[in-house]
């Protein structure tokens, strides 16, 4: 009869791993949701889940018998971080970090719900059910109010640098949590004070999940700062080529008149008729190079690529241009607007910490085939480029810039372009190719 007993409890317990396990998730789908996009759609998301937890619990239940604390501890945190890997679009690292704050937040209650349980009915009794079931909703809760408050306040994913505190934060809970209960088992720490710092732990534990909300709100506040300097920057920039456009248009107006007469004269001559075509035809060529460095017969491009033209030649650099017939450009002008200033941007940035006689920018911007290639070639002083890599910022303020080039790359990976920037013998390079779509 005992051993039948025994055996029926093994048996439950068993079934049980597979609800606390199920339970778990449902929690940390709720957390990782409010962090990342999920790669597969609903179905097919659940169908991978529900494998995922019988695999889990498996496995689970085959070791559970003969490993040590902290061996589960590492098996859950591989098995969230492959979870997250799996099934949400995201880095390596992150997948780690998330892992880590989604372990510790389950430690945390589960430890303050059994101190307080030993506290107020000081005994050890613990319920197969009803008391890891309580825990495993409480943490259920604080993952989907995450979640909630993160998708009303619309708050975005940061650099990964973003999650480092929270992180620590968390992996000093879960060594915590061990060290306490270890203390208390070998009665260097009575109950009050196991249930105080759990309750503290615990406390730290939330506020460091809301704390990466926090920081990312933060962090996008300051990029819409920024964007609005920018936009300030590009507005000035504009407004500055107008008026050397609209100055140039009153010299050329001042002109008109002697170019009038001057053309009278050739016409009341027999033989002036040629000698007022070349006039006109010299002087056409002399107007348009006069108000445009560039002429693609696109007019947003012309008067961006003019506008950063006009930048550089006030910089004391030389820039030259290589353009063809734009107009059928169906591109995003905003997409462009981002791609072209910031690495144009750079280039002059680069540039100006060159001697003048040595400011040098090559453009090329070329439509053939249905995609756009786009390439800056800038004298620079070396940098170091990584593979795969956009340079990080050489401004006075790294912390406070940075987010154009991350900009860049983002417009790039939604058309799913290909880039390629590096330095050679003075040279910065950049280049990519775009299809000639207009996306959502």
């Amino acid at each position: 009869m005992e051993k039948q007993a025994v055996g029926e409890i093994t048996v439950i317990e068993y079934f049980l791993t597979y609800l606390w396990t199920a339970l778990d998730y449902v929690g940390a789908t709720f957390l990782f949701d409010g962090f990342a996009t999920r790669r597969f759609k609903r179905l097919a998301f659940w169908e991978i889940t529900g494998s995922y937890i019988l695999f889990e619990s498996t496995v689970l239940n085959l070791i559970m018998p003969a490993t040590a604390n902290y061996r589960m501890v590492l098996f859950a945190l591989i098995f969230y971080a492959i979870f997250y890997i799996v099934q949400y679009n995201s880095t390596v690292i992150f997948c780690l970090f998330m892992a880590v704050i989604c372990y510790a937040i389950s430690c945390c209650v589960d430890d303050m719900c059994y101190t307080s349980l030993f506290l107020f009915t000081k005994t050890n009794f613990v319920s197969t059910f009803f008391l890891p079931f309580t825990v495993r909703c409480i943490t259920v809760a604080i993952c989907y109010l995450q979640k909630r408050l993160r998708t009303k306040n619309g708050a975005l994913p940061a650099n990964w640098k973003t999650y480092i505190v929270p992180m620590l934060i968390s992996l000093a809970n879960i060594l915590l949590v061990f060290y306490f209960g270890a203390s208390f088992r070998c009665g260097q720490m009575a109950e009050k004070p196991l249930f105080v710092c759990a309750l503290f732990l615990t406390s730290i534990q939330v506020a460091a999940l809301f704390l990466v909300s926090w920081m990312e709100q933060n962090a996008h506040f300051r990029e819409e700062a920024l964007s609005l300097q920018t936009k300030a920057k590009a507005q000035q920039e504009n407004i500055d080529a107008l008026s050397a456009a609209y100055a140039q248009q009153r010299k050329l107006t001042h002109d008109f008149h002697a170019h009038l007469d001057l053309l009278a004269a050739f016409l009341n001559r027999e033989d002036g008729t040629e000698n007022a075509r070349n006039y006109i035809r010299n002087l056409q060529k002399t107007t348009i190079t006069r108000l445009l460095l560039v002429s693609t017969k696109n007019t947003s491009m012309d008067a961006l690529l003019n506008q950063k033209a006009l930048l550089a030649k006030k910089r004391n650099i030389d820039i030259q241009f290589m353009v063809n017939d734009l107009s059928p450009l169906k591109l995003s002008i905003a997409d462009l607007t981002v791609i072209i200033s910031n690495i144009f941007d750079n280039a002059i940035e680069a540039c100006e910490k060159l001697p003048e006689e040595e400011r040098q920018i090559r453009v090329q911007v070329l439509l053939e085939e249905e995609e756009l290639f786009f390439s800056v070639h800038n004298r620079s002083l070396p940098v170091s480029i990584q593979p795969g890599q956009l340079p990080p910022s050489t401004k006075e303020n790294p912390t406070l810039h940075g987010y154009g080039l991350e900009n860049v790359r983002s417009i790039l990976k939604k058309y799913k372009a290909v880039y390629t920037m590096e330095y050679q013998e003075g040279w910065v390079y950049f280049a990519t190719e775009l299809p000639n779509t207009l996306l959502s």
